[in-house]
Order: structure tokens, then sequence, then C-alpha cells
């Protein structure tokens, strides 16, 4: 599996506007084994989501056809033919265009394989393609910057236009690696051979630089450090908590901060986590499992009254970190930005009550 292949895989089953999921009508398989093609693979990926509006637009300009009338799987192929050649420069762009057209006729579009070259070749020698001038901040950042207009129009209204443009170049840069220490773990412990650790402004929090995933997952695994948000990492620390505590942790997610949690009610204590993806649930457990931690529960449910023995619980604290747009952290979640509308955000709204209600 090449990292293209793996790249269009992950993109097929986002919900990305203007594509439809699962063009390929198979699941996605394993992640390439090696860690260059893995990074160059998830470069692309958070790339095309992130620059998704801007490669739409590049492939209707150098076609001269309107999205409806070409193929969805065809523009994810050159959605990724076109990133590359705009943002990246590690393969030469002769490289770039005839691996698309392979990957075209490989997935079954081999009649498109002509489209995709000429298009990919036109836009390998023209990078004067006509754009949006930030001279109207709205098309700006719909175009070139990824932002639909109801989101940037919200933001407009909230820090006008000036701000609103900079916060979208914010969210389009790739973000730090930002990990919490345990507690009790000393920063030395996490010393590697050409790895930086920064403090970061919130206290046991670290930027780190050149480190590879397998080692942030050695972090992870032994229980010394975790990649988390600062702002998520902050949630905890709004709760009381004190040693002993029995501690309702209402939407665990991954479990990052239900660990939280654990360390701050420690051995004394004891933290239940509700959350009702199977699999979120299964890797919580089998987290727990590793670390050897018994005093965290997790059950899989969407609703409390789905689960009879806790009818009865009592807890020291509740916490309720319900399910959010993402709005606060689209540098790390790309994909949030395209469902920032007045409808999803009043459906959410309604999980949320729902939610504290319960």
């Amino acid at each position: 599996m090449n990292a293209r292949d793996w790249a269009l895989f992950e993109l097929d089953q986002r919900e990305l506007p203007g594509w439809t999921p699962n063009d390929l009508r198979r699941p996605c398989p394993d992640a390439p084994t090696d860690p260059r093609d893995l990074g160059l693979a998830e470069q692309i990926t958070v790339g095309v989501v992130k620059n998704h509006l801007l490669l739409l637009h590049r492939i209707e300009q150098y076609s001269g056809r309107k999205l409806r009338k070409i193929d969805s799987l065809v523009q994810k192929i050159l959605s990724i033919g076109l990133y590359q050649l705009r943002f990246l420069d590690r393969v030469p762009a002769s490289a770039v265009v005839n691996e698309a057209v392979q990957q075209a006729k490989r997935f079954g579009r081999t009649q498109a394989a002509g489209f995709v070259n000429a298009i990919l070749r036109k836009a390998a020698g023209d990078d004067g393609i006509s754009e949006a001038a930030p001279g109207d901040p709205c098309q700006y950042a719909q175009i070139v910057l990824s932002h639909p207009r109801e989101l940037f129009e919200r933001l407009e209204q909230l820090l006008g236009p000036s701000q609103a443009l900079r916060l979208c170049e914010h969210n389009n840069r790739e973000p730090p690696t930002i990990i919490r220490l345990s507690s009790g773990v000393d920063i030395a412990q996490l010393q590697s051979p050409g790895v930086t650790l920064t403090p970061h402004e919130r206290p046991g929090m670290f930027v780190v630089e050149s480190a590879k995933k397998p080692l942030l997952a050695e972090w992870a695994k032994r229980g010394i450090a975790q990649v988390q948000d600062p702002t998520a990492a902050g949630v905890v620390e709004h709760c009381a908590i004190e040693p002993g505590h029995i501690i309702l942790d209402r939407c665990a997610g991954l479990g990052t901060k239900t660990l939280q949690l654990h360390e701050r009610a420690g051995p004394t204590g004891a933290v239940v986590a509700i959350d009702p993806a199977v699999e979120r649930c299964r890797q919580l457990r089998s987290l727990l499992t590793e670390r050897q931690i018994s005093n965290v529960t997790v059950y899989g449910a969407g609703m409390l009254n789905e689960i009879p023995k806790l009818a009865s619980r009592e807890f020291d604290v509740a916490l309720a970190d319900v399910p959010c747009s993402n709005s606060g952290v689209l540098a790390r979640r790309p994909e949030a930005r395209y469902s920032q509308t007045s409808v999803a955000l009043a459906s959410l709204e309604k999980l949320q009550k729902a939610i504290l209600d319960d």
C-alpha cells in the first residue's frame, strides 16, 4: 500500500462538501508499514482536507467543467495530485502526474486517465491560476483558505474581517504536537535523541518536536505522557477533585480526560466512564488493561438510563465534556470547518442539552 493509495482510501471515507463517501466500495486497508510512506500519506490526507475548497476550485478552473460533471472519485484523485503539486516538493511534478494517472487506472477509472493527465500537466506548468483577491475577505477565505462562507461570516461578526482571516490562516497551519506529563513523571524520563521538549505555558505540558508516532505511542503505553490539546486538558482543572472522589466521566471519548480524572482521584477513588462508541470503549478498556488501572469502569451507552446498575449510583463530581462543534480547534480538526452550519449547530445544541438533562 503506497502513500497515495492509502490517502485515497482515507479521503474516500470522509464526508466532505461535494463528495460522495465510499466511492471505492471497500474498507480502508492497513496503513503503510514504512514510516516515511505513512507520514506522507497522512500529510496528503490532512492537506487535502484543509485545502478542499481551494482544490475543488482549481479542478473547475483547469478543466473548464462544473464539478457536478466530474466523477467524485476522479475529483479525489485529482485533489491528491493538485495538493502535491501546490504544497509539496519532495516528488517531481512528472512523477506526481504519472502516479495519479496510474491510480485512476488502478481504481477503475481508466477512461478518466487521460483527463487526469491533462489537468495535472496543465497545473504543473501554470501556477498563475485566478483565485480570490484579499480585497474580498469572504471570497478569499472560502476559496484560498477553504473556510466555508457561513463559517467565515460568523467569525467576521465576532472578530472583524482582518482577525477572522488571521484565524483562518492559523487553522491552515500545522499545529504543534503537545503532550501532558502524567502525575509524578519527570521530564528527564522523556529525553530521547533528536527530540526537543519545550515547556508550554500551561504547567505540566510540553511542545514536542521531531518525535515520531511510535515514540509518542510508547510514552502513552508506559503512562508517562499523553498527546493532548491544552484546551482539552484544561477542562479537568475546573473540576474540584480530591483524592478518593467517585467521578462520572459522562462523555469519555478515547479516555484522555478519563486518565486525568483518574490521576486526580488517586488509587482510593474511582472513575465511571461512559461513551456510546463501541470502538472507543474497546480502545479505552485496552489502554486501562495495559496500564493495569483497575478503578476505572467503562460503559458503552448513549444515555445513563441504558445502564441500570448506575440508577442509584452517587458521584462526587460529574464531568460532561459534551460533543462540540470543534470550532475552537479547527487547526487540529480540519474537517470540522465544513460542518459549522446553522442546521448542524442547532442539532448539536439539542444533543448537548439532552446529555445535560440525562
